[in-house]
């Protein structure tokens, strides 16, 4: 099995395993941009110094590393077939799809690492300044909106820079944009088929890169300070214990527990496979380019896993993390409302698409009662009561 760089990669490390992987050997066949391989090299230099200048380390990795994980698992995507070459689905594609793939890829992130506010295009009010208080939540609301012109400005001085303009370039933004939204949400973007199968794998991609691989959840915990979201998300990694991929249609999920944990804890495994059912929404695109899924296996199917992540023996000392209740409200703060089956937050026929699809009724009185029944208690008053409770 090909292994991933180094946590601590270099750019060069990146680059050689990009150029390396399957969409990218098949982009570069691709003669639109005709100086592709010139481009690439200078925007990944570009997201490296991003990188390394990002004033939010606290941040679960959004850089080099996030990048080759998902590009390795695009690449090495199987669909269901009884092929016994088990060729992957990016080598059936024209290399005009894989560098609109590959772009879009390196695109869809970008804004994690930049605070800009100029990046912005027309906006309301409310989005132009960044709030002083939660410049981590800021960046993550605005993030997709700040992507091109970030790039752009990136480019500005570039012989590169009309690259950006040539179709492949402009399908690939509309794919990068379309990761923040859901497939009934792509009207806008009046996506051809081919568009809209190759934005489902970057979503999906997306969405599998929850696994262990993602962080070093130990090393965060015990060195960087964030909020208690970031600390959720970090915890939250190290539930999926192996690297998940789609081979021959099936996605398959390993689970593993913090050390401590009783049956309480069952909710929140309930909201991690949900979290991973929602690849399920994407079945009609992906089909459109013969990259469907089969199956999602989880072990254990359905009950909260004996197997504990060693690396979490130590979360009851991360501060507002002292009980079992605050550290199961806080993962489960960290999952979006489609993951949770929400009703308060989502609109009913969401709610029975998301039944649809094998997602399951996760208990949220609790939950509820500390996030605010009517509205939302402030952070430390939230804190207080999933200590207390």
């Amino acid at each position: 099995m090909r292994l991933l760089p180094d946590p601590d990669l270099s750019l060069r490390d990146a680059t050689d395993f990009i150029f390396e992987s399957e969409v990218c050997r098949r982009a570069l066949l691709n003669p639109d941009p005709s100086s592709l391989a010139v481009f690439l090299r200078d925007f990944l230099a570009e997201i490296h110094r991003l990188t390394l200048s990002c004033h939010l380390p606290e941040f679960t990795d959004h850089g080099l590393q996030h990048l080759c994980s998902l590009i390795d698992r695009l690449s090495r995507w199987s669909p269901p077939t009884v092929d016994a070459s088990r060729s992957t689905t990016v080598t059936k594609m024209p290399p005009t799809d894989c560098a609109t793939l590959l772009l879009a890829t390196l695109f869809h992130d970008l804004g994690m690492l930049s605070q800009r506010p100029e990046d912005l295009p027309e906006s309301p009010a409310g989005l132009e300044a960044k709030p002083l208080r939660d410049v981590p939540t800021w960046v993550r609301d605005t993030h997709i909106l700040r992507m091109e012109k970030l790039v752009r400005r990136l480019f500005a001085d570039s012989p590169m820079a009309s690259a950006l303009d040539t179709p492949v370039c402009v399908r690939a933004f509309a794919i990068a944009r379309a990761h923040g939204k859901w497939p009934w949400e792509w009207g806008p973007f009046r996506f051809s088929p081919t568009d809209a199968g190759l934005a489902a794998m970057l979503a999906v991609a997306d969405l599998l890169d929850e696994d262990s691989n993602r962080c070093d959840t130990s090393t965060l915990l015990h060195h960087r300070y964030g909020t208690h979201l970031n600390y959720a998300h970090w915890i939250r990694h190290s539930l999926s214990a192996n690297r998940i991929l789609v081979d021959r249609g099936v996605i398959t999920v390993s689970l593993h527990r913090p050390p401590g944990t009783d049956a309480q804890f069952q909710v929140v495994f309930q909201a991690l496979r949900n979290h991973y059912k929602l690849c399920l929404l994407y079945l009609k695109e992906l089909r459109q380019i013969g990259a469907g899924i089969l199956d999602i296996k989880f072990f254990p199917p359905d009950a909260c896993p004996l197997d504990e992540a060693a690396e979490l023996q130590h979360w009851a000392k991360i501060p507002g993390f002292g009980t079992q209740s605050a550290l199961l409200f806080h993962l489960l703060s960290s999952f979006m409302p489609e993951a949770l089956l929400d009703p308060r937050r989502l609109d009913p026929v969401n709610v029975v698409r998301l039944r649809a699809n094998g997602l399951v009724e996760t208990d949220l009185k609790e939950f509820h009662r500390i996030r605010g029944e009517v509205e939302l208690h402030p952070i430390d008053e939230q804190v207080f009561l999933a200590l207390m409770s």
